[in-house]
């Protein structure tokens, strides 16, 4: 079975697995035994990274250049797996 990390390319796979898991492991267990996130697992993914890329700012407000890999890596995933509207 593919899991939901596997369809992410070798890079994002590694930043994915960097970022995620040093917040939430038991969220990153859980993508790795499934096909598919769930909808809260999504949202769980859109705040890690969002909050993960906030801290990658320059003073000037511009990424450093993990904050574009990790902006990248949150537009394949969403992509991938748009949070439904409630």
């Amino acid at each position: 079975m593919n899991n939901t990390i596997d369809s992410l390319s070798a890079s994002e796979r590694s930043l994915f697995i960097d970022v995620v898991g040093a917040q939430d492991e038991e969220l990153l267990s859980a993508l790795l035994a499934s096909a598919e996130p769930g909808t809260e697992q999504r949202r769980a993914v859109l705040d890690i990274l969002s909050d993960a890329f906030s801290l990658e700012l320059r003073p000037d407000d511009e990424p450093t250049e993990r904050g574009v890999q990790i902006d990248n890596l949150l537009g394949a995933f969403l992509l991938r797996w748009p949070i439904p509207p409630e």
